[in-house]
């Protein structure tokens, strides 16, 4: 039977556009060479994870409008549960517009109308939660829900003894201290970018320091993710640092999605170190290689064939 994965946010419309370059300046003109328009926020999340054979449950915010309804559309053809997924009468779904140059990285631009989020957590969430394997969350939720209603999430599946999935994003830097340090604390599984983690504790600590000082705040794992030289993991006293498989990159936008669905997976499979860095880096390696995230989120196939091709035991898979 699958296990099951509750993943808190609020899934958006993305419009993906591949430049030639960025930055664009007043009067180029220059050819979109592609275009990817479909789910993306949360939806990527829910869909890779989906896509690697976990049951799994959304809870966020749509508008009760066209752009809400097509979302709600997509996720449950990917057999995402969106029964507890709420639809504010009259409100808009958010949209994304992300420009995605051929080098370098993506800009991104919001339109983000007002979604009022419940002020507590309703009953129905408060269930599903509880009877999860796992719930994530990350610093988009934070921001667009509340942060206090994240901090209730996390600390019901806490409670619960669910485990508890937490990437705080960009958003770190703007995320209330105290709310931010109550969520580390009650974290199981951490991940973030190495840049992230180094905002989140300024200095000039190594990656196995750094990783340290970051459970120290409640974490049993972390994951600093290094772009396309891989990834540094700590669990408990063990440690392994996995560099990152050469392919072609055309788009990033979904990478990190990508390694939080493998790392609920891997996780819930149980999943050795060594494994488990692998398919973190295998996931992001196949993300890398589409435009877009949503529809284009890698499937469970996918990435075992890319360990293969890198010469990687996949047996786990």
């Amino acid at each position: 039977m699958a296990q099951s994965v509750v993943v808190l946010g609020n899934p958006v419309l993305d419009y993906v556009l591949e430049m030639e370059r960025l930055p664009a300046t007043p009067g180029m003109r220059q050819e979109v060479r592609a275009f990817y328009v479909g789910p993306g926020g949360a939806a990527n999340v829910l869909i890779g994870a989906a896509r690697l054979g976990l049951q799994v449950q959304a809870l966020g915010v749509v508008g009760d409008d066209g752009v809400g309804r097509r979302l709600l559309k997509w996720l449950d053809c990917e057999g995402v549960n969106t029964g507890a997924l709420l639809q504010l009468s009259g409100g808009r779904t958010p949209r994304v517009f992300i420009l995605s140059p051929a080098q370098g990285e993506p800009v991104f631009l919001g339109y983000h109308p007002k979604l009022d989020a419940p002020p507590s957590l309703p009953g129905d969430w408060c269930d599903a939660i509880s009877q999860a394997a796992a719930f994530y969350c990350d610093g988009w939720s934070c921001t667009r829900l509340g942060i206090s209603l994240v901090q209730q999430a996390v600390q019901r599946a806490y409670a619960a003894g669910t485990a508890v999935f937490f990437d705080p994003g960009p958003q770190v830097h703007v995320c209330p201290a105290g709310p931010l340090a109550d969520i580390l604390h009650h974290t199981t599984a951490l991940t973030l970018t190495e840049e992230e983690a180094r905002a989140l504790l300024p200095g000039s600590r190594a990656l196995p320091e750094l990783a340290a000082a970051l459970r120290e705040r409640g974490p049993r794992l972390v994951v600093i993710k290094r772009g396309a030289q891989g990834c540094y993991i700590q669990w408990d006293d063990e440690a392994i640092l996995h560099p990152g498989f050469c392919v072609p990159v055309r788009d990033t936008t979904a990478a990190g999605d990508a390694v939080a669905a493998a790392l609920v997976w891997g996780w819930l499979r149980r999943c050795d170190l060594p494994q488990l860095a692998a398919l973190l880096n295998a996931a992001g390696a196949v993300a890398v290689q589409r435009l877009g995230g949503g529809l284009n989120m890698p499937c469970r196939a996918a990435i075992k064939t890319l360990l293969q091709q890198q010469g990687k035991v996949a047996d786990f898979m």
